[in-house]
C-alpha cells in the first residue's frame, strides 16, 4: 500500500479550501484500498476554519512534522510553498489572476513531478511566464477543472429557504455579485465589486423602475468588524452621488452552506448575476450559478471560460490594463495586466436585462445545459482518474515498502517430567 500525504487548506472557507476538498474526494474515491491517505490541514490566510468535512476524513488527519517521506505527496497551495517532500511529488495551484506570474514560480512548479491547475488560463500564464524569461517549464502541466454538486446546486432541489431576502428585499427584480471583497481602491479590486456598485448605482439613479442588488461578500473573515468594513466601503460609494435616489443594496454578510448557496442563486426574486471581475483562476460561484439557468453579466476572460460558452454569456467587452498599485501584491505583481470592462456598455446590458429579461433567460438555460453535461463530479472524474493512471504508471520503478509476513507458528504442547525430591529423613 502507497503512503500519500495531501496538505491543503482542507477545512477552510476558500477557493483553495473548495479544490482541495475535490482532489481528496477523488483521490479517496479511486484509490480507497490501495493508498493509505493521511491529510494535513493548512491554513489559507485569514479565512475561518468552519467547513464541516466528513468524519471519516477527519480520523485521517495527522500533525505536523512529518516522521517519514510519503510515496507519493500532494500539495495544494501557491506555488512559492511547493516543497518536493515525497518520492513522488503533486503541486496543485489556481496560480495567479495576472496575465503573467513571478518568473520564479515556474522553478518552483518544475519540484513537481506533476502541477494540477484548475483551468487552461492558468496553464497559459505559467506558459507565456517562462517564455518570457526564457525558461522550460519541466513539470508535467495537466488541467483538471473545478466542478459543481450537481445533487446540491440543483433548481429542483431547493430545501432551505433565504428568510432575510424574502423579509427584507421590497424590489421583485434583484441582481447578485458574490465573492470577497478584496484589497485595491474603487474599480480596482480583483473581483471589482467596487465597480459594479459604483456602475449599479450611476445606471438606477433616480429611475422610477429600480431593481435591487443582492451583495453576498466579505473580506478576510465573517466578523462583526470585517461586516462594519464593508458597509462602510458600501457608505463611501454612495457618497460618490450626492442628493441622489439610489437603488438598494441588501448585504448579506457570513457563512452560508452549500444547501443555503443554492437556495440563494434560486431565488425568484434573483434574476441574474453580475461579476466585473477583472480576472478568475477558475471562477466557481460563476459555475454554480449557471447551473439555475439564469443570465450571467460577465467579461469573457480569464479560468471561468473554459465552462461558460460565449454565445450563451451576457459578454461585457472591454480591455487588459496594468494591475493598480492598490491591489499589487505577491502575486499580483507589476508587471502584470487583468480585465477592466467597458461601464457604458456594462450600465446598458444592466437596463437591457431589465427590458429584455426573456431573451437572455433563454440563452441562459443554454447555458446550463452545457455545465450540467460537462462539469459535474461525474464527467471531472474522468480526468481525475488519468492523473491517477499517470501516477501509478510512474509509481512502478519506485519500491514500495511492503510489509513483513511471518509463518504462524503451532503451539506444541509437551509435558515437562515430574520432579522426583529425595525423601528427607528426620533426624
Amino acid at each position: 500500500m502507497r503512503t500519500v500525504v495531501i496538505s491543503s487548506p482542507v477545512a477552510t472557507q476558500s477557493g483553495y479550501g473548495h479544490h482541495a476538498r475535490e482532489v481528496i474526494s477523488n483521490f479517496f474515491d479511486n484509490k480507497p484500498n490501495d493508498w493509505d491517505i493521511k491529510l494535513l490541514s493548512m491554513p489559507w490566510g485569514h479565512t475561518p476554519f468552519t467547513y464541516p468535512i466528513p468524519f471519516e476524513w477527519q480520523k485521517c488527519i495527522i500533525p505536523l512534522p512529518l516522521t517519514t517521506a510519503p510515496d507519493i505527496w500532494v500539495q495544494i497551495t501557491v506555488p512559492t510553498e511547493f516543497q518536493p517532500i515525497g518520492k513522488y511529488n503533486i503541486g496543485v495551484t489556481a496560480g495567479t489572476e495576472g496575465d503573467i506570474c513571478p518568473p520564479e514560480w515556474i522553478d518552483h512548479i518544475n519540484k513537481m513531478q506533476i502541477c494540477i491547475v484548475p483551468s487552461n488560463f492558468t496553464k497559459q500564464v505559467f506558459e507565456t511566464t517562462a517564455k518570457k524569461h526564457n525558461k522550460i517549464i519541466t513539470t508535467n502541466l495537466q488541467v483538471v477543472s473545478e466542478y459543481f454538486d450537481d445533487q446540491v446546486y440543483d433548481n429542483n432541489n431547493v430545501t432551505t429557504n433565504i428568510s432575510v431576502i424574502d423579509q427584507q428585499v421590497t424590489e421583485s427584480f434583484a441582481f447578485l455579485i458574490t465573492g470577497h471583497w478584496l484589497n485595491g481602491s474603487v474599480g480596482e479590486d480583483r473581483k471589482n465589486i467596487s465597480g459594479a456598485i459604483h456602475c449599479f448605482f450611476n445606471t438606477f439613479k433616480n429611475k422610477k423602475n429600480k431593481p435591487a442588488l443582492i451583495l453576498k461578500t466579505s473580506g478576510a473573515t465573517y466578523s462583526v468588524v470585517d461586516r462594519m468594513e464593508i458597509e462602510s466601503r458600501i457608505e463611501q460609494i454612495k457618497e460618490l452621488f450626492p442628493n441622489t435616489k439610489l437603488p438598494s443594496i441588501y448585504l448579506l454578510h457570513g457563512d452560508l452552506t452549500n444547501k443555503e448557496m443554492n437556495a440563494l442563486y434560486n431565488h425568484s426574486k434573483i434574476k441574474a448575476m453580475i461579476s466585473f471581475t477583472k480576472s478568475e483562476g477558475f471562477g466557481r460561484p460563476l459555475l454554480e450559478f449557471a447551473s439555475t439557468g439564469k443570465p450571467i453579466i460577465a467579461p469573457y476572460y480569464s479560468g471561468y471560460t473554459d465552462f461558460l460558452q460565449k454565445e450563451f454569456l451576457c459578454e461585457l467587452p472591454g480591455q487588459l490594463t496594468p494591475i493598480h498599485k492598490t491591489a499589487q501584491n505577491e502575486f499580483l505583481i507589476e508587471d502584470a495586466k487583468w480585465f477592466s470592462i467597458d461601464y457604458n456598455f456594462a450600465s446598458n446590458m444592466l437596463i437591457d436585462m431589465m427590458k429584455n429579461y426573456k431573451k437572455w433567460k433563454e440563452q441562459a438555460k443554454r447555458q446550463r445545459y452545457h455545465v450540467r453535461t460537462n462539469f459535474t463530479k461525474q464527467q471531472i472524474s474522468k480526468l481525475y482518474k488519468n492523473i491517477i493512471n499517470i501516477i501509478d504508471t510512474k509509481m512502478k520503478d519506485i519500491p514500495q515498502q511492503v510489509g513483513l509476513k511471518l509463518p504462524k507458528l503451532k503451539s506444541v504442547k509437551q509435558e515437562l517430567p515430574k520432579l522426583k525430591l529425595p525423601k528427607l529423613q528426620k533426624l
